[in-house]
C-alpha cells in the first residue's frame, strides 16, 4: 500500500512539473519524469487527466465565494511582511542599543585608565620629589657629620635605603603608568579604527 502511495506521489509531481513547464503529458512522458512502469503511467493518467472539453469555471459564481478568501489571503501576507520587517527593526535596534552601550562601558574604562594614569603620574613626581629629598638629606648629613662619621654612615645608609626605597618604588610607578599609557593609547587606536 505504501509503496502505491509513493508511485501515485511522484506521479503526480512528474505531471505537476510537466504541466507547469508546458509539455505535452503522455504516457512515455509521465514515466520518464516520475520514473515510474508503463502500466503505473498509463494508469494513473487514465484517471486523472483533465477533461479537454471542460469550460472555464463562471467567474460571477466563483468572485462572491473566493473574495473573503482572496482578501483574507492578502491581510495575512500583509500581517506577516509588518511583523518580519517589525522583527528585523527590534533586531537593529537591540544590536544598536547593544553597541552604545558596549561603547559607554569602553570609554568609562578609559576615562578610568587614564584618571589611574594621571594618579601615578602625580605619585611619581612626589616620589621623584622625595628621593630627591632623601638625596639631599644624606649629602648634607654627609657633610654636616664629617667629624662623626660612624654615626653619620648609619644615617647615610639609612637614608640611601630609604632613597633607594623611593627610587624602586617611583621605578615600579613610572612601569605601571607607562603600561597604563600604552594601553589607553591601543584602546583610542582602537576606537579610532572602528
Amino acid at each position: 500500500m505504501a509503496r502505491k502511495d509513493t508511485t501515485t506521489a511522484a506521479i503526480a509531481d512528474a505531471f505537476a512539473r510537466l504541466t507547469s513547464a508546458g509539455r505535452p503529458v503522455t504516457v512515455r512522458a509521465l514515466r520518464e519524469e516520475a520514473r515510474v512502469g508503463t502500466d503505473a503511467a498509463r494508469q494513473w493518467l487514465a484517471a486523472n487527466r483533465p477533461a479537454r472539453d471542460v469550460p472555464d469555471p463562471p467567474a460571477e459564481v466563483l468572485t462572491p465565494v473566493l473574495a473573503p478568501l482572496w482578501s483574507a489571503a492578502i491581510a495575512a501576507a500583509r500581517d506577516e511582511t509588518a511583523e518580519s520587517l517589525a522583527a528585523e527593526r527590534d533586531a537593529l535596534v537591540a544590536a544598536e542599543s547593544s553597541a552604545l552601550s558596549d561603547a559607554d562601558q569602553q570609554r568609562r574604562r578609559a576615562e578610568q585608565a587614564e584618571a589611574t594614569i594621571a594618579q601615578l603620574e602625580t605619585d611619581i613626581t612626589r616620589l621623584r620629589a622625595e628621593l630627591t629629598a632623601a638625596l639631599d638629606r644624606a649629602q648634607a648629613a654627609d657633610a654636616a657629620n664629617a667629624a662623626t662619621r660612624t654615626e653619620a654612615a648609619a644615617e647615610v645608609a639609612a637614608e640611601r635605603d630609604r632613597a633607594r626605597v623611593a627610587e624602586q618604588t617611583a621605578a615600579a610607578a613610572q612601569a605601571t603608568a607607562t603600561t597604563l599609557r600604552a594601553v589607553v593609547d591601543a584602546f583610542h587606536a582602537d576606537r579610532k579604527s572602528m
